[in-house]
């Protein structure tokens, strides 16, 4: 965020993408502000979790080709004055990375 004509981090949003033989997957993020009405506006980060197979063959069984959004909303705290989520869904994709990388 900006805030007295500085950035400011909110948060960190770790994502991983992998290309193997038969598969690939993908975490794309996306920002949305929703005008709340407060000084700061709410944001809404969405990543989508999508496995695509390529078609390949190959010695291991490719997981099934699905697409999921996990979605998290930041609102403006004003007994704190920094952002707060509204889920920990984002941190749990992050654990759930760090156990396939």
């Amino acid at each position: 965020m900006i805030r007295n004509d500085r950035f400011e981090l909110i948060d960190m949003i770790f994502t991983f993408d992998e290309n193997l033989c038969a598969y690939s997957r993908k975490q794309d993020v996306a920002f949305e502000t929703i005008a709340d009405g407060q000084l700061y506006a709410a944001i809404k980060v969405t990543v989508t979790d999508a496995t695509v197979l390529n078609g390949e063959s190959c010695d291991d069984t490719p997981p099934r080709p699905e697409s999921h959004a996990i979605s998290v909303i930041y609102h403006w705290d004003k007994k704190t004055s920094h952002y707060a989520k509204d889920s920990e869904a984002l941190d749990k994709l992050a654990g759930e990375n760090a156990k396939r990388f």
